[in-house]
């Protein structure tokens, strides 16, 4: 009986197969998350910009000019949260956020509120 020689014996690869074994246990840590709904991705009508706004300064050294003409929307401080809907009441009530999707906080008791 003849034992192999040195040049046909070879090891395995342990970078190689630690490499392996890292990516599948990310694939299925993803597939995981994805099942058990801890994963969520957005679905198109949810991610969809409907407006973009910009802020006019009021800084006198300045020169802004805003329109008289209602853009037909209007926002309400809820839940420490500006809220943008439009004013005629058709349409979806969403949450003003920044570019980042950080929402836009607000404080309910600056609101002016109308005297009766």
């Amino acid at each position: 009986m003849t034992q192999p020689t040195p040049e046909h014996y070879s090891e395995p690869d342990q970078a190689k197969w630690s490499f392996v074994g890292f990516i599948v246990g990310v694939l299925v840590t993803v597939l995981a998350l994805k099942y058990y709904g801890y994963l969520v991705f957005p679905q198109a009508q949810e991610r969809a910009v409907v407006e973009e706004f910009k802020i006019l300064s009021l800084n006198p050294d300045t020169q802004s000019i805003a329109l008289p003409e209602s853009s037909d929307k209007e926002a309400v401080c809820q839940y420490g949260y500006l809220l943008l809907r439009p004013q005629n009441g058709d349409g979806a009530t969403g949450i003003l956020v920044d570019k980042k999707n950080r929402g836009i906080a607000c404080q309910e008791s600056l609101i002016p509120t109308e005297d009766k």
